[in-house]
């Protein structure tokens, strides 16, 4: 058997693939261990000659896998239901990684035992890089409130992954944080799940960046976090898992959408209801934010969300 499926997700990224599949296809690994699944959603660019070609010159380590076209989430999701190794693990296709990287992941899940296993990662940046770092984690708890919520540094076990019955959210952004939240609680310790502190993954920053000038992205990140706490409310998991919930969701929605992405629109009417929006949403699901425990950590972070008041908001609108 197999002991590594690698779903990579191909549309329109003709200018990055072969970097990716020529990383993947440099594996230390023996490649009787480890198959490349290449899901194209699509393409209408040179992606698809790409991923045949490819598949053509290596019938036994990539298979060529084309679909009408989804998006990513239905990308991946439609590669998992050919994943027969014993982990899978979802690579990003402008993204590379280093040449060790499956066999050390390997190494990591002892002999089948680890349901999870996360790789350190670089922010690839055109002129610089930098490195993205944890050694572990305390608790599930802990996985919650400090974990990368990104798909393609982890190794899943399929077995498991596939009993949990989580998959990714059709037809919207932010897929992975839905898949992060929904997906982990269902772990019984977090010893079972182990960390590469090699930086494994290259994740390219490319300049075509997300803008809420369009805010139907918006509206897509509101939809993923009710539907993260419909499941947890479903699973009977809200109680336990409140708290760290709120916490990720409060700290992206007033420290990431609202400096990064919002305070940057120059329209200024565009600006202030998306302002309202994110605090409308805060309002009805996080009404008492401000006394979640974890806001009381020192962190730059924390400062600014324990200082957060009218004033801030001003500045933010103005």
């Amino acid at each position: 058997m197999r002991q590594v499926d690698v779903i990579v997700p191909v549309y329109n990224v003709e200018k990055y693939l072969k970097r990716c599949l020529e990383s993947l296809l440099s594996q230390t690994l023996s490649s009787e261990k480890y198959r490349v699944l290449l899901v194209d959603d699509g393409s209408t660019d040179g992606s698809t000659a790409i991923c045949q070609k490819y598949a053509d010159e290596n019938p036994n380590l990539v298979e060529y896998l084309p679909k009408a076209n989804g998006g990513l989430s239905d990308a991946r999701n439609y590669g998992l239901q050919h994943v027969d190794a014993s982990y899978v693990l979802f690579i990003d296709s402008d993204d590379y990684v280093e040449s060790g990287m499956l066999e050390r992941m390997l190494e990591k899940t002892c002999n089948g035992q680890k349901k999870v296993v996360e790789c350190n990662f670089f922010w690839q940046y055109q002129d610089k890089l930098t490195k993205d770092v944890v050694t572990g984690y305390d608790s599930i708890e802990d996985y919650l409130v400090k974990g990368r919520v990104v798909a393609w540094n982890k190794l899943y076990r399929t077995d498991w992954l596939k009993q949990c019955g989580v998959a990714f959210p059709k037809g919207l952004f932010y897929e992975d944080q839905c898949f992060f939240f929904e997906l982990m609680p269902f772990l019984e310790s977090i010893d079972e799940v182990a960390v590469d502190e090699v930086c494994e993954v290259h994740y390219v920053q490319r300049n075509d960046s997300i803008s809420y000038q369009n805010t139907s992205r918006l509206a897509d990140l509101f939809k993923i976090y009710v539907r993260i706490l419909n499941f947890h409310e479903e699973k009977g998991w809200i109680k336990t898992y409140h708290d760290e919930l709120e916490y990720r969701f409060v700290r992206n929605l007033l420290g990431n959408v609202m400096l990064r992405k919002i305070r940057p629109i120059k329209d200024g009417k565009v600006k202030r209801d998306l302002v309202v929006k994110v605090m409308e949403f805060i309002d009805i699901h996080f009404k008492g934010w401000k006394k979640n425990k974890y806001i009381k950590w020192d962190s730059p972070q924390n400062i600014y969300l324990k200082t957060f008041n009218k004033l801030i908001l001003k500045m933010l609108i103005n």
